[in-house]
């Protein structure tokens, strides 16, 4: 039994990750962190957590737990995440690993010299109708062309920081989990009808031959995610988490399954993968081997970013800064 500790306790905890470990036998959660007292009592009572703390070192020192799930702000997550591979703890944080390139190789490096499991949560990568697509697809043969689309309507950044590291990242991750090294990229990177940068638009060759195509659109009309995977005579077409269709050359009609069919959940943690996701991290514990996405494996998609993005490896988002100097970069 691997028993949990949770530092930040906002909706993504609540509505994924503290679910998706209580539905876990393997696991136990034993101890909550939040700097917001109503909200950390609530999340307390609500799943049954017996130890309470303001203060993350504080769960660090006194709780006991094995394991550390890290959701918080991208302002504030590579100083926790450095703390508890400093305390021996097993690490699950939220994406982006890292405010930028440099700290995530910082905590990659340091993930690897502590001998603790760590695991960045890209669901994309454990979405049903995503794996099993990309299965179908394999099955006849590398995928040759991917794509990825995700467009939202958004008033302002997430975070206060770039969208293409706080949110879009999930699309280039599967991208790049889909492709493997790349070896050249042709972005274009655009403001409108806002003054910080919402559309990301990629052309990405992979070492290994696949094409990968990013659309992004933070000015679009409602949210849409779409993937396309292609291969020898086959092609994939999927909205996540909900359905695949998968054509054959010479077939008339797709064969259809969906994220309910697939899982026998109707639960959108679980057909989007982080009950996946979840049961992943805590096997990888057990065995103690490295998880698909964890923080060494997954520099190579801050490094994409980075290259979409146009940015220097230590480059900050000018609004994260002028958060920082007011005070505001708190989780």
């Amino acid at each position: 039994m691997v028993k949990i500790g949770i530092i930040g306790a906002g909706r993504l905890a609540n509505q994924v990750h503290c679910p998706s470990l209580a539905a876990c036998p393997k696991a136990t959660l034993e101890a909550v962190c939040d700097l917001n007292q109503a909200r950390l009592e609530a999340t307390a009572h609500r799943f049954g957590i017996r130890q309470q703390f303001t203060d993350y070192h504080d769960l660090l020192e006194r709780s006991g737990v094995d394991a550390v799930y890290v959701i918080v702000s991208p302002l504030a997550v590579a100083a926790i995440t450095l703390d508890c591979l400093a305390a021996g703890k097993h690490v699950f944080l939220e994406k982006p690993p890292g405010a930028n390139l440099a700290e995530t190789k910082a905590l990659a490096t340091a993930a690897e010299r502590s001998g603790c499991v760590t695991m960045v949560g890209f669901n994309r990568r454990y979405c049903p109708v995503l794996v099993k697509a990309r299965e179908w697809v394999e099955e006849r043969g590398p995928v040759t062309v991917c794509m990825a689309e995700f467009h939202k309507n958004l008033a302002e950044p997430h975070y206060g920081m770039s969208t293409l590291i706080a949110d879009v990242i999930h699309s280039v991750d599967w991208l790049y989990w889909s492709g493997g090294s790349v070896s050249r990229v042709h972005s274009v990177v655009r403001s409108f009808d806002a003054a910080w940068e919402n559309n990301f638009h990629a052309l990405i060759e992979f070492e290994g031959g696949m094409v990968g195509i990013l659309t992004a659109n933070r000015s679009a009309g409602a949210r849409y995610e779409r993937f396309e995977l292609h291969g020898h005579r086959v092609s994939a077409y999927v909205r996540a988490p909900d359905v695949a269709e998968i054509w054959f050359a010479g077939s008339s009609e797709p064969r259809i399954f969906t994220g309910q069919e697939l899982t026998g959940s109707a639960e959108q943690r679980v057909t989007y993968g982080f009950q996946a996701e979840t049961e992943h991290f805590l096997d990888c514990i057990e065995r103690r081997q490295e998880p698909k996405s964890s923080l060494p494996r997954v520099v190579g998609t801050m490094e994409l970013v980075w290259q979409i993005g146009q940015y220097r490896e230590d480059w900050r988002d000018p609004t994260l800064e002028a958060m920082r100097g007011q005070g505001g970069a708190k989780w």
